[in-house]
């Protein structure tokens, strides 16, 4: 029985396809090879909104796994410690850069699908909204030039 790879491991390993995939298909897109109708894409981009929020929202969360947990004051303590933060944030097996990964492809999935629908004239205006709608979170307003 093969040895199991630990989660951040064989989470980028499963993640590797799944871009791979995703860079053919954002490549069949721009050639104009794919198409999606403008109903299915709103769905996915919908869809893909919610997910890629969600991410950002773990990948943010993680800066908080970077911090040393407190076992005791002893060896075995330090080195627990340290082994449980090098697996959540270690730039090379870490559960942070799968996360960031991740968000990227998502990223990468949602090009694909404006540009497959024709949409890539409204992803400037989509993306003012959605940094509209992010700094009304802190009060901030942003105002419109003529």
């Amino acid at each position: 029985m093969p040895e199991p790879k630990a989660f951040p491991g064989a989470a980028a390993g499963a993640l590797a396809p799944v871009a791979d995939q995703v860079d053919k298909v954002k490549e069949q897109a721009l050639a104009g090879s794919l198409k999606i109708d403008l109903d299915a894409a709103k769905v996915i981009l919908a869809n893909l909104g919610r997910l890629r929020l969600r991410a950002a929202e773990l990948v943010r969360d993680c800066t908080d796994l970077d911090t040393p947990l407190k076992f005791g004051d002893n060896w075995v303590g330090q080195i627990m410690s340290e082994r449980l933060r090098t697996v959540a944030v270690d730039r090379d097996g870490g559960v942070t850069p799968v996360l960031t990964a991740f968000h990227q492809v998502l990223d990468d999935l949602e090009s694909t699908v404006r540009f497959a629908a024709g949409m890539y004239e409204s992803s400037d205006e989509q993306a003012a909204d959605d940094l509209k709608r992010a700094v009304q979170r802190f009060g901030v307003t942003i105002e419109e030039k003529a």
